[in-house]
């Protein structure tokens, strides 16, 4: 829910904050002979500096220089701005796709499995576009900071002529779009791990381990009661055996239990030998 309200928002504000910026620059050029001279040096998105030009007065015969600021920062800022629109593009498409859309999203698995590719790979490019428009963002205030400016004019290089920057450009517009890059990271980031648990991937790996952890305790109480049992059933038996059993020490024989045999049949031979019993199975 956190991406469907603030990724949008947060996308818009850093390709507007930055894509919309224009800024200027006013020098006065106070020349020897008492003329002088403004001059409005204007810039913008996408920051090439080397087609920035300017005309200079050389305080000399009334003679004119054609200046270009120094740098190009278009391809961080081109950059950061495409990034920007691609991540406010894929997060409508995601919200229509997870309001009004949810049975193609769930079916087989595939749209949150794509959902979390794509969240992890917009999170790596506003790494990689942040961080290269916050430095390019350092050397744009170098370029045009009015120091260096005027140190480009040969007629501020003069002791005899007077030069002072009448207006200086604003940063807080570009500052902002560095401020809204890094919370699209933070943003983006901490949506993978809510993207990885749409995908149900962490299900799947974590099954196996408790079936097989059940498996073997279910075995191990199973072994346990089949032993406890024998162990058990062991002595009774023994016991009852031993108690069916009887001996018959005066008549020199023995008798079986007579609840599982048939009557047995007595055999005794004339030299009082010993009994035999048969029994008729």
């Amino acid at each position: 829910m956190c991406m469907v309200i603030f990724a949008p928002v947060l996308a818009i504000f850093a390709f507007a904050t930055c894509g919309g910026y224009s800024g200027q620059l006013r020098v006065r050029v106070d020349c020897a002979d008492k003329t002088q001279t403004n001059i409005t040096i204007s810039f913008g998105y996408p920051f090439r500096f080397e087609q920035v030009h300017f005309k200079v007065p050389l305080c000399e015969l009334q003679r004119h220089e054609t200046l270009f600021l120094e740098g190009d920062f278009s391809t961080p800022a081109q950059f950061f701005v495409a990034v920007a629109v691609f991540a406010f593009l894929y997060s409508l498409l995601a919200t229509v796709v997870y309001f009004f859309y949810q049975n193609k999203y769930r079916e087989k698995n595939r749209g949150p499995l794509l959902d979390f590719l794509v969240t992890v790979i917009f999170s790596f490019l506003w790494l990689l576009s942040s961080c290269a428009w916050a430095k390019a963002l350092s050397g744009v205030k170098e370029a045009v900071d009015s120091a260096q400016v005027l140190f480009l004019m040969a007629a501020c290089r003069e002791p005899a002529n007077e030069c002072e920057a009448l207006e200086k450009p604003v940063w807080i517009r570009l500052n902002t779009s560095v401020v809204f890059g890094f919370l699209n990271i933070t943003l983006w980031a901490g949506n993978i791990w809510f993207a990885y648990k749409e995908t149900g991937l962490h299900k799947t790996r974590q099954r196996p381990t408790r079936t097989l952890s059940e498996k073997q305790s279910s075995f191990s109480q199973r072994q346990y009661s089949q032993g406890s049992s024998f162990d058990q059933s062991g002595p009774s038996l023994g016991q009852q055996l031993y108690r069916q059993v009887s001996f018959d020490h005066s008549a020199g024989g023995f008798s079986l239990p007579n609840s599982s045999l048939s009557p047995a049949s007595v055999f005794s031979s004339s030299s009082r030998g010993p009994l035999i019993l048969i029994n008729d199975m």
